[in-house]
């Protein structure tokens, strides 16, 4: 088996798992998140356009007395087009076409994530740090003229996140956040990075 789906069905036994433990946990936290996202670093070369279509879900539960220290997993969705005009493009192992070109991928991500407070469980301004790792199956595809070009496949999906959680009453909030995405090259499928700033409701009970 592919190594990479590998990685995928060990997310999926995890997030299964961890459902069953975070049905007994006394605080659980559910949030949605809108994003935009900058593309970086060779994965710019393939898409160039900040994306305005990145939404995520997720669940966690706090696992110490003190509030602080949750787990969770979530589940992630990324588009990215790039209209390109009239061009020549060259293609690997595939010869030289002309035409009006687009390049564009979907990003469909699963992950297991751990997330630290940096004030305790009730502060009405809550900084906090996260971190992730998991699977996701991306299919980048280019269409010159008549022509399509597709590659797809599961990569390794690693995130970093740094954000604010605002609240009145400690149970429902806003939260404002910056993250990073990476997901190392695997197949034929470029190395994929980028920023995102996304905004989400968070709900406590």
């Amino acid at each position: 088996m592919n190594p990479m789906k590998k990685i995928l069905m060990l997310v999926l036994v995890m997030l299964t798992a961890w459902c069953g433990l975070m049905a007994q946990q006394r605080v659980k936290v559910g949030e949605l998140y809108y994003q935009a996202s900058f593309p970086t670093g060779s994965f710019k070369d393939f898409v160039s356009k900040t994306s305005w279509v990145g939404f995520s879900a997720l669940g966690r539960h706090y696992v110490t007395k003190s509030d602080r220290l949750s787990l969770g997993g979530s589940f992630s969705w990324f588009y990215f087009p790039d209209k390109q005009g009239r061009r020549t493009v060259e293609l690997k192992d595939q010869g030289t076409y002309t035409g009006y070109t687009t390049n564009f991928t979907n990003i469909y991500g699963l992950m297991l994530i751990a997330q630290y407070d940096l004030k305790p469980g009730n502060s009405r301004v809550m900084p906090f740090v996260r971190a992730g790792i998991g699977g996701a199956y991306q299919n980048q595809r280019t269409d010159i003229g008549l022509y399509a070009f597709k590659e797809d496949g599961v990569q390794l999906m690693l995130n970093a996140e740094f954000g604010v959680r605002f609240s009145k009453d400690g149970q429902r909030g806003i939260v404002l956040a910056g993250n990073f995405h990476q997901l190392p090259a695997a197949s034929d499928l470029i190395s994929t990075t980028f920023f995102g700033v996304k905004l989400g409701i968070s709900m406590k009970h």
